[in-house]
């Protein structure tokens, strides 16, 4: 016979009155937020944020310097990459062909850690500073071997005002004009 399991009764704090005072609290502090004349909101794609260098935007290979080594298959924590097989001319014996394997990556499942760029010995992947691309379906976030290969187009810097978010002691999160290129 399966051991019985024990239940045990969780005690009730507080009553009726000390949920609803805890609601109203929560839905005041709301009210207070979206009243603030503080707040900072980026009219996009008008206005967007000008990305820092290190940014963990799209990931791009550089086909030239990949070696098949599949350690960023491997090390990918969400499945997100994996290694297709090309049939390419062998460079010591142009009249053979070779398989090859290189990388493939579905933006489905990519979580952006970075580590596939972190562990690739020939930096063969790298990332580029942007993430604002719109897909009509999901089949097009898998990106094949020649899509792999091109930094994405970046539409939002064509349309919109780069901006800086700072903090300022006194106002809090500010957004200022950034430089442009820099």
């Amino acid at each position: 016979m399966p051991p019985r399991v024990a239940l045990k009764a969780l005690e009730r704090r507080g009553g009726i009155i000390d949920g609803v005072r805890s609601n109203l609290h929560v839905i005041i502090l709301g009210v207070k937020y979206l009243v603030n004349p503080r707040r900072m909101t980026l009219v996009y794609p008008k206005e967007y944020p000008q990305l820092e260098s290190g940014y963990r935007g799209f990931i791009i290979l550089v086909k030239k310097k990949c070696i098949s080594c599949a350690a960023c298959a491997r090390i990918c924590p969400s499945a997100a990459m994996k290694m297709i097989r090309v049939e390419e001319p062998d460079p010591r014996h142009p009249e053979r062909k070779k398989m090859k394997q290189y990388p493939v990556i579905n933006y489905q499942r990519c979580i952006f850690c970075g580590y596939c760029v972190d562990v690739c010995p020939t930096e063969a992947l790298y990332h580029v500073n942007y993430h604002d691309i719109v897909y009509d379906n999901l089949a097009d976030m898998f990106w094949d071997l020649e899509t792999f290969q091109r930094e994405p187009e970046y539409k939002t810097a064509k349309e919109g005002q780069p901006v800086k978010i700072v903090i300022h002691e006194e106002m809090g999160l500010i957004k200022v004009p950034a430089k442009q290129g820099g």
